[in-house]
C-alpha cells in the first residue's frame, strides 16, 4: 500500500543550551541530518511499503517545517516523492484517509525509535517500538513477518545515522526525543549517545528464513556465493556464505542440488551486517 502522507513528527531537543533556545549550530546540523537519514528510511517502509537502502532517497524526503517560537523543536513533514507536487492518483475515502495516515505516522516514528534504541543498547525500549511498528505495519496490510524483516533491516542499516543524530547530546542539549511515547519515543540521553558511539560496527541479525540463488559452491570449504531473492538492496550483488549444516558433507544434498539447477532454496540462516550492509550470511539448515 502507498500513502501519500504522514503526520508531522516532532524532534524536541531539551536541556542545556536547548532550554535557552537555542543549539550549537554544527552538532545540530549534524543531528538533522541523521533525523532526515533515520525518518526517510523508516518512512520508505511506512510510505511504500518496502525499503531499499539504496532507493530511498529516491523514493522519500524529510522536510522541515516552519520552527515554533519559544521551543526548540523542529517539526519535519515526511512525504513520498510522488507526492510533493502532485495529488496522488487515487484518493482514498476520507476515514481510511485517516486510519492508514496515523497508522503510517506511528510506524515511522516506532522503526526511528527502534533504531536508535538498538544502536544504544535499549533491550526494552527497541522491543516496544519494535512492537508498535509491526503492528502499525500489519494494519496496512503486511504480514508480521515481512513487518519485523523490514524493521530490523533499516535498524542494522541505520548506525551512521544514529551516530549523527545524537551529536548534541551531553554538549548542547542533555536529551533528545522523536516523535511520541507511544509510538515508542523514549529520551535518549548522553549515556545513550556514549553507547551509539562505540558499538563494534559488524551486527549478527537473528536467525530468519531467506530465499537464496547459489551462483558458488566450494564443497570442501563449505563456503558460497548468493543471490539474496526478493531483497532489493542485495539485488545487484553477491553475499558470501557459510553453510554449517552437516548436509552439506553428502552426496546430491539439496545446496549441491540447488546450485546445480539455478533454482532458489530456502534456508535457515544468520546474516552478518557491517555498517549495516550485508556482508556474510551463515547457513545452518533448509527451510520447508
Amino acid at each position: 500500500m502507498q500513502v501519500e502522507k504522514i503526520d508531522p513528527i516532532r524532534i524536541k531537543y531539551e536541556g542545556l543550551d536547548a532550554d535557552r533556545n537555542i543549539v550549537e549550530l554544527e552538532s545540530l546540523a549534524s543531528s538533522l541530518r541523521g533525523a532526515s537519514r533515520l525518518l526517510v528510511s523508516s518512512g520508505q517502509v511506512a510510505l511504500t511499503g518496502r525499503y531499499s537502502k539504496r532507493d530511498a532517497s529516491n523514493e522519500v524526503r524529510a522536510y522541515a517545517l516552519p520552527p515554533q517560537a519559544g521551543s526548540y523543536d523542529i517539526w519535519v513533514m515526511v512525504q513520498p516523492i510522488f507526492a510533493v507536487g502532485a495529488a496522488i492518483a487515487v484518493p482514498m475515502l476520507p476515514y481510511i484517509d485517516v486510519m492508514v495516515r496515523t497508522a503510517a505516522t506511528k510506524a515511522t516514528e516506532a522503526l526511528v525509535n527502534a533504531t536508535v534504541a538498538r544502536w544504544s543498547g535499549r533491550s526494552k525500549e527497541m522491543d516496544q517500538a519494535n512492537q508498535v511498528a509491526v503492528k502499525a505495519l500489519e494494519e496496512m496490510g503486511h504480514t508480521s513477518r515481512a513487518a519485523i524483516a523490514m524493521a530490523e533491516r533499516v535498524a542494522l542499516s541505520n548506525h551512521p545515522a544514529a551516530k549523527l543524530i545524537v551529536q548534541p547530546i551531553g554538549t548542547s542539549a542533555q536529551t533528545l526525543i522523536i516523535g511520541h511515547q507511544e509510538s515508542g519515543a523514549f529520551s535518549v540521553n548522553a549515556d545513550d549517545r556514549a553507547a551509539i558511539e562505540h558499538v563494534e560496527p559488524v551486527e549478527i541479525g537473528s536467525e530468519r528464513v531467506m530465499t537464496l540463488t547459489i551462483s558458488e559452491l566450494d564443497l570442501v570449504t563449505k563456503t558460497c556465493k548468493v543471490t539474496v531473492v526478493g531483497d532489493d538492496s542485495a539485488a545487484a550483488r553477491r553475499v558470501a556464505g557459510q553453510i554449517t549444516d552437516p548436509q552439506i558433507a553428502q552426496p546430491n544434498n539439496p545446496y549441491s542440488s540447488a546450485f546445480d539447477s539455478q533454482k532458489p532454496i530456502n534456508v535457515k540462516c544468520k546474516p552478518q551486517y557491517t555498517e549495516g550492509e550485508l556482508e556474510r550470511l551463515f547457513i545452518s539448515d533448509i527451510a520447508a
